[in-house]
């Protein structure tokens, strides 16, 4: 009995042993996709199709995959989140009994993934039914150790919820571990936005990577060319590449490759970059904040500059908050160096869907750009769906600070542009001299409010119709004596020239300019002496003007024999005579103020001014007689 039952169970371990060894030769030569695909797809909620599935079985069980393709979710824009060529890995199979699985020898060739919501906002790289969120970290503990893995001839696709689609390719990548505990070393070459990247990683090890909670060291360096963005810091979420931060130092010694990278290929500024700041990533939002360093040499701070990615079938938002200190834009824009600054013509075009919106805030000490020399510069402004608004841009430059806001909003066919400039206690003497005039027998501190409405397709074709409504105030100053007892023909020029200067109480001007030309009416001059007041018709395009002054008879002594002045010509040396004023030009400067076509806030400042003549204001202001010179000035 005992040496039956020893018999049988040999025949039964030799069947055992046959059985085996035939379905180890079965499992070699079996194509398992038709097996493996179903129930891949019901683990993974997807739809799955496999090519072709081998095994060849060993302690290192290799596997050969073919024509992989998991389905999207619903509302994605393409079929499949994932396709894959070909990829070959060994498993090893004791690992299976004692805990993670142990890969070693992945490869793979021809991998697209997809990564992108789809309907509902859900990510496509979560898998299974959604579950609701369970408190604390998600469980890494079964992922599996990556011993070796190499990438070929791959593409990763990230779609932003606004529908931006950031594409990254892979021409090599590969990715090593000596053990679990081991720090991973990961390096890539590739291209992003057709600019060729490279990265150099290490990484926190798996062991630590199973640590659900542990912030995981993340050292990397991409390059592009001589362009690189070196980042030290910790990933409390490296599944997500979330929860980042840490240190990152920027160095562009030519921002070719920046600017490429963020999808301006043909934009054109000469200047080395160099930044340290802190970086983060917390959900939606990138963020460098308190960053210094260097443009083209001189210093620059990054406030802050801010990315958020909108929800689905939202537009990005950028947030840039940066401080310069000199910025000499005509030495850096190589572009507006070759054509020249008087040749730059901009489209006024505002897209009514914009990706991203933008809000910035930009200081500078000091900004040259064109004839414009500035100190103390301010910037805020916003892009926004329609509108480019400008809340302010404050310089100072020849003497004066000038505060701006404005809008341009979209129109059918280019753009309106509609703005209000402030000028505040500009210097008289230095203001001409920036606008190549003459010298000028007053001196003092001007005011100045200026409101400008334009529209067209282009910059130039707006600026050269645009409607210009501008007051202009001086409350003390001086004028030459000779100027008031000119304004009124005062008959002892006869026998003298006067010198010296005389107080001014204050000086009012009112403008209005279309398509380059208009009037400036009331203009009036308050002094010790008398009261000049004046009218004049300007062309900007011609720099050119035609300026009648007279007394106020009320203010002028016994002298005075109430001759206006006539000043003609272009603004760099007009011509200055003795002229005669209709009867319709004298009741003009005895009028009270029309301020009417001005805007409410430019009537009150001219109010305002101690010059300012009050009375009934007639809807629009006569017109005054064209000047005429006298026979007797003929002569002269």
């Amino acid at each position: 009995m005992p040496r039956r039952l020893a018999l049988g169970l040999a025949a039964l371990l030799l069947a055992l042993t046959g059985l085996a060894a035939g379905a180890v030769a079965w499992l070699g030569r079996a194509e398992l996709a038709p097996l493996a695909a179903p129930r891949l797809a019901a683990a993974l909620g997807r739809d799955v199709a496999i090519e072709s599935l081998r095994v060849a079985p060993g302690r290192w069980l290799r596997v050969e995959l073919r024509g992989l393709g998991i389905g999207n979710v619903a509302g994605g824009t393409r079929p499949e989140m994932l396709r894959l060529r070909r990829t070959v890995l060994e498993l090893d199979l004791l690992s299976l009994l004692h805990g993670p699985p142990v890969l070693r020898g992945v490869t793979a060739e021809g991998v697209s993934l997809l990564l992108e919501r789809g309907a509902g906002g859900a990510r496509n790289w979560r898998f299974g039914p959604p579950r609701p969120a369970e408190p604390g970290p998600v469980d890494r503990s079964g992922l599996p150790l990556l011993l070796d893995a190499r990438l070929a001839g791959s593409e990763l696709l990230f779609r932003t919820g606004s529908g931006a689609l950031l594409h990254l390719r892979l021409d090599d990548a590969a990715l090593a571990a000596a053990e679990a505990a081991a720090p991973i070393a990961l390096r890539a070459a590739g291209a992003y936005n057709d600019v060729p990247v490279a990265l150099d990683a290490t990484l926190g090890s798996t062991a630590e990577l199973r640590l659900a909670g542990t912030p995981w060291r993340t050292l990397l360096r991409l390059a592009s060319g001589g362009t690189t963005l070196d980042v030290d810091g910790r990933m409390t979420d490296p599944l997500d590449l979330d929860g980042l931060a840490g240190r990152a130092m920027l160095r562009a010694p030519s921002p070719e490759a920046l600017l490429a990278l963020g999808g301006a290929a043909d934009a054109a500024f000469d200047g080395a970059l160099a930044l340290d700041g802190t970086l983060t990533r917390q959900g939606p939002t990138w963020r460098l904040a308190d960053a210094t360093g260097t443009l083209a040499g001189e210093p620059v701070t990054v406030r802050l500059a801010q990315f958020t990615e909108g929800q689905p079938g939202q537009p990005d938002a950028v947030a840039l908050d940066l401080g310069l200190g000199r910025l000499d834009l005509n030495r850096r824009l190589a572009a507006g160096a070759r054509r020249g600054a008087a040749e730059a013509d901009l489209p006024l075009a505002v897209s009514l869907a914009p990706d991203p919106l933008l809000s910035a805030r930009l200081t500078a000490d000091e900004l040259v750009y064109a004839g414009l020399e500035a100190r103390d510069v301010e910037f805020r402004g916003r892009l926004e769906p329609g509108r480019i608004a400008v809340e302010t841009f404050a310089l100072g430059t020849s003497g004066a600070r000038l505060r701006a806001a404005g809008a341009v909003t979209a129109r059918p066919a280019g753009a309106a542009i509609a703005a209000e400039v402030r000028l505040e206690e500009g210097d008289l003497d230095r203001l001409r001299r920036a606008f190549g005039l003459r010298d000028l027998p007053l001196s003092g501190r001007l005011d100045g409010w200026v409101a400008v409405t334009a529209a067209g397709e282009r910059l130039n074709e707006a600026a050269a119709g645009a409607r210009i409504s501008a007051v202009v105030a001086m409350r003390e100053g001086q004028v030459a004596r000779e100027v008031v007892e000119m304004g009124s023909t005062d008959i002892r020029l006869l026998l003298r020239r006067p010198r010296g200067s005389v107080p001014v109480g204050c000086l009012l001007g009112m403008l209005e300019i279309t398509a380059g030309r208009g009037e400036v009416a009331p203009l009036r001059l308050r002094a010790a002496t008398g009261t000049i007041a004046g009218s004049a018709s300007v062309d900007l395009d011609r720099r050119v003007l035609d300026l009648v002054i007279g007394s106020v008879r009320s203010t002028t002594g016994v002298f005075a024999l109430d001759i206006p002045v006539r000043v003609s010509g272009g603004f760099a040396n007009p011509r200055i005579r003795p002229a005669r004023w209709s009867s319709a030009g004298r009741a003009r400067l005895a009028a009270a103020d029309a301020v009417a076509p001005l805007p409410a806030r430019l009537q009150e400042f001219a109010r305002a001014n101690p010059c300012f003549q009050a009375g009934a204001t007639p809807a629009s202001p006569p017109r005054a007689a064209p000047p005429r010179t006298t026979s007797r000035s003929r002569r002269r």
